[in-house]
């Protein structure tokens, strides 16, 4: 459960990107213009299918953003029932705002060595309720 949403966060990550790249560059994309008129044809012009993937990767992120809400509400009962406020406060600081071992053990004023000890009572703690 927590792999799958560090996997599907990474993966809306990496659709963003993409997405910047395809908008910055769909600027440069322009259709030729010629005198002479052409016959209608079946392809698209490269400023079409720019829009088109465009759309089509906004729509697929907007999903998976979706499914990553849903995910984090499962995974914020889950934490919830763990019923120790620190074990709560790094699990949520791990899985829920994606903070790394790093971050977490600074907000916390923990050592590094103290959260991952800190981090296995708190998987151990946890219930996943069976599907």
């Amino acid at each position: 459960m927590f792999t799958k949403i560090y996997l599907l966060y990474n993966r809306i990550k990496t659709k963003e990107r993409q997405l910047d790249w395809l908008r910055s560059h769909a600027v440069y994309v322009s259709p030729k213009l010629t005198e002479i008129p052409k016959a209608p044809s079946i392809r698209r012009s490269p400023v079409e299918e720019a829009v088109v993937r465009i759309t089509e990767l906004e729509h697929e992120i907007n999903t998976s953003i979706a499914q990553l809400m849903r995910l984090k509400a499962e995974i914020a009962d889950v934490i919830r029932s763990v019923n120790s406020m620190e074990c709560e406060t790094l699990l949520e600081m791990r899985y829920l705002a994606f903070l790394s071992w790093d971050h977490v053990a600074a907000q916390l004023n923990y050592s590094q060595d103290y959260i991952y000890h800190l981090h296995r009572k708190a998987l151990a703690l946890v219930r996943v309720p069976s599907a």
